[in-house]
């Protein structure tokens, strides 16, 4: 769980407040909860770092797929 919430904590500061804000609430009301589009990248990253063997880089994969 902590890792999941790690992931929207990057989101956050990424995003900055507004547009992280209005990105999961829309992403809620379009998709759901679990195809939400924050919510869905938070569970692919806990799957990615659950099966990595190296060191797992959260914050260069959530900017990536962010497109920064």
């Amino acid at each position: 769980m902590h890792f999941h919430e790690l992931v929207h904590v990057i989101q956050w500061r990424l995003l900055g407040p507004e547009r992280f804000l209005f990105a999961y609430a829309n992403g809620l009301e379009c998709f759901g909860y679990r195809q939400s589009p924050l919510e869905a990248m938070a569970y692919d990253a806990e799957t990615a770092f659950a099966s990595s063997k190296t060191i797992f880089n959260v914050e260069q994969m959530v900017a990536a797929k962010l497109g920064q």
